[in-house]
């Protein structure tokens, strides 16, 4: 199936460059600026790795390099009544299948193509990697009270009666939710909801104890989680994040790590906003379910004292974007100060796409106080016309930070740069 897409892909690409001569010239420019890469690297002299190097594959400051990655991108989504950090005196039933395998954790191009196969699971690595469920052993000192519930992309429950028994002896629950291996076409999906048998181990559950539950979703893409958005108490957004996994993700659940991802994508409600992005939300009748950017921590971070340093912006002069952040508690916290700036389309004016054009990550002590500040030009706003030029316009832009933390921390700047401006 693979090669009957590269085939039918050859087919249209030989087409369109037939139908459109002057395609040639620009493909040309791009296949010698790759090639030009190579060459500066080196690969045609030595196209093939150290052999040595080998040696270090798997090292101890290579996992922990890989483990420093998830305690920065980890995302808490939901934290009602701060179900999350789990206690290590708690009593936790853990369930679903992403929480005992690595494989998940890898997705596609991992290993092979697709990933493991099912055959295979996570013998493939060779003892390599670590589960969410070793990293929770790793951290409580106790063999985590597990049942797997259900397969990854079958319909039936397993040993619910069990499961319902054991959930309602223990303080809290937590499911693993995701996806099995996918890469390319093979991954392709009609339904962006998660499959209905993981859907329905929450409901279930839910149902039958009424104890808090916390869901960890692990994935490459947003999955559409129904009711699950609206029942689950916690719910973090763990990615791909690799066969090792298992411990940062555990430290970040019991408080070891305070999450500070954000999320890299607009997450939708329903599959009517599968095309809201970050530059044109989904606003208005329906509500996204979480959008570009957001995420949370355990710490409570105030947003004081937005001030710019001038109300013009013009292409002489920039102007300064500054916010005082303060860590209230109780944990010490990374934030991520986000500043995004949106202006009517050029289009339709009533749109106004959103854009992000520079962050920050800052650590914080508790009650410790920073000002952030952002160094704002009117070339940060050049866009790309129609015509395939850069260009900039006077418009009224609205500059934000931060938006979806709902401290209205907004402000309106001029932009007058004369008649539309094209750049080179």
């Amino acid at each position: 199936m693979a090669n009957d897409h590269k085939s039918d892909f050859i087919v249209r690409a030989t087409e369109t460059l037939r139908e459109n001569p002057d395609f040639i010239a620009k493909l040309n420019v791009c296949v010698a600026r790759i090639l030009q890469l190579k060459k500066d690297l080196g690969l045609f002299e030595l196209p093939y790795a150290d052999p040595q190097l080998a040696s270090i594959v798997g090292s101890a400051q290579d996992i922990e390099a890989a483990r420093n990655v998830v305690r920065e991108s980890v995302a808490l989504l939901k934290n009602r009544n701060n179900v999350l950090p789990l206690k290590l005196t708690e009593r936790v039933l853990f369930l679903g299948p992403t929480l005992n395998s690595t494989r998940y954790m890898g997705g596609g191009w991992n290993v092979h193509w697709q990933g493991p196969s099912e055959n295979e699971g996570d013998e493939v690595y060779q003892g390599f990697g670590d589960t969410i469920l070793e990293g929770v052993q790793e951290i409580t000192g106790c063999e985590p009270l597990y049942f797997k519930g259900v397969d990854i992309d079958r319909d039936e429950l397993i040993d619910i009666s069990a499961i319902v028994k054991a959930a309602k002896k223990v303080d809290k629950i937590l499911i693993g939710l995701g996806e099995k291996t996918y890469a390319g076409m093979e991954g392709k999906i009609d339904n962006l909801k998660l499959p209905p048998n993981q859907l329905d181990i929450v409901y279930t559950i839910a149902r039958a104890t009424h104890k808090p539950i916390v869901v960890v979703v692990v994935g490459g893409r947003p999955r559409l989680l129904e009711r699950v958005a609206d029942i689950a108490d916690g719910i973090v957004q763990a990615y791909l994040p690799g066969i090792y996994g298992g411990l940062p993700i555990a430290e970040i659940l019991y408080g070891k790590v305070n999450p500070s991802g954000r999320l890299p994508y607009t997450y939708p409600t329903t599959k009517a906003q599968v095309l809201a992005t970050i530059w044109n939300t989904a606003r208005g009748d329906y509500k996204l379910q979480w959008e570009f950017g957001y995420g949370i921590g355990y710490s409570h971070v105030e947003h004081t004292n937005f001030t710019l340093s001038s109300k013009l912006l013009t292409l002489a002069r920039s102007i300064t974007v500054s916010v005082r952040i303060t860590n209230h508690g109780p944990y010490p916290q990374k934030e991520l100060v986000f500043l995004f700036t949106s202006q009517p389309s050029i289009e339709n004016k009533n749109i106004y796409p959103h854009y992000l054009r520079m962050f920050a990550k800052v650590k914080l002590r508790v009650n410790e106080t920073k000002n952030i500040v952002f160094e704002l030009r009117a070339e940060d706003l050049v866009f790309w016309a129609t015509d395939s030029k850069q260009t900039i316009g006077p418009a009224l832009v609205l500059v934000a930070i931060n938006p979806y933390t709902q401290q209205d921390i907004k402000a309106e700047v001029t932009l007058d740069v004369g008649a539309d401006a094209a750049f080179a």
